[in-house]
């Protein structure tokens, strides 16, 4: 009867092992398309970037100068 006992725990155990596995899986995909996705979101908001600063430049060296110096002002306080 021990036997039975031994054997079921036996089979809970790998049950549980390939259930543990098979969500694994699923979880190690489900990370690799949000990767995916999000690098392709990056990739677009840099291009998208790049075109509005090289159809703006004097615009946006003004921007950048501006923030330049509330940065150094804030920090130059302390």
């Amino acid at each position: 009867m021990s036997r039975n006992y031994r054997e079921d725990a036996r089979e809970a155990y790998r049950d549980a092992k390939r259930r543990g596995r098979r969500g694994v899986e699923r979880a190690r995909h489900r990370a690799d398309d949000i990767s995916h996705d999000l690098a392709e979101h990056a990739e677009e908001a840099w291009r998208e970037t790049d075109d509005y600063v090289h159809r703006n430049a004097w615009s946006s060296v003004g921007v950048a100068a501006l923030a330049g110096f509330a940065i150094g002002f804030f920090v130059g306080r302390r």
